[in-house]
């Protein structure tokens, strides 16, 4: 089988793109597959996984699509003791591709607005409005170098394991995203439709994103990065219980 494995972090573009390539039933179904809460159970094995992601991410041609932030790839790890994706491109022609957001700070205060409010594209319902989720400059610090690390984290892995992929950056894309279309196509040796659907998803930046952008850059410019460093809390989960009783380092809340 042939397939397009996404890398990327949250609100990057990647729901929009991904919409656009679902969209010709010919490009798999691209998804945060390896999200039990996208996957819609939670597997008891990796071999579970592995056949459900190829089922829920293929289309009738067997082209599959799968979507990955760096921490799918740490719970594949942490799970099953598996990398996911060394295990699915040993046994199919995987091509990656790697999407990025050139504005930092949009993104980052994007990814805390989705975070707090649960309203993660513009089709959701969440536990709150956006509008009602207070700033926070120490959150939206960490959102920051959380995405720029975990971009940092996609290039090293695919320059380590010397993998061939394609680069797309979400702000090129926006007036004409064939380019990427195109990309996905071509890993997947079918044709680009002519007419492409118009996406489900709209943009959800808004006045206040440029507003807390301002803010961002005067608190930054006062205030320093001193608080994106900070250690980030320790949930209370049955995880954490597990690795305070084997005495193994706790995992932090991270975006």
């Amino acid at each position: 089988m042939r397939g397009v494995a996404v890398l990327t972090e949250g609100r990057s573009g990647s729901n929009w793109l991904g919409s656009l390539t679902n969209s010709t039933g010919l490009m798999g179904r691209s998804e945060e597959w390896l999200d039990p809460a996208y996957l819609g159970f939670e597997p008891l094995s990796y071999d579970a996984l592995e056949r459900a992601v190829i089922e829920k991410g293929s289309t009738d041609n067997g082209c599959f699509g799968i979507k990955l932030f760096p921490r799918h790839l740490r719970w594949s790890r942490e799970k099953f003791g598996k990398d996911f994706l060394f295990e699915i491109r040993g046994k199919h022609d995987l091509g990656f591709i790697l999407l990025e957001r050139r504005d930092r700070i949009a993104q980052a205060i994007s990814f805390y607005r989705a975070r707090m409010s649960g309203v993660w594209t513009s089709r959701h319902k969440g536990k709150s409005t956006q509008g009602a989720v207070p700033y926070s400059f120490s959150d939206i610090s960490q959102a920051y170098f959380q995405i720029d690390r975990s971009y940092a984290f996609w290039r090293s892995y695919l320059q380590l394991l010397a993998l061939d992929f394609r680069q797309f950056v979400y702000e090129d894309l926006q007036q004409d995203p064939k380019p990427y279309l195109e990309a996905v196509a071509d890993f997947m040796g079918v044709p680009v439709p002519e007419n492409i659907s118009d996406s489900k998803f709209t943009i959800q930046r808004d006045t206040l994103t440029e507003e807390w952008m301002m803010r961002f850059r005067e608190d930054a410019a006062t205030k320093g990065a001193i608080e994106a460093i900070e250690d980030m809390p320790v949930p209370r989960t049955l995880d954490n219980l597990a690795r305070f009783a084997l005495k193994r380092p706790l995992a932090r809340k991270r975006f």
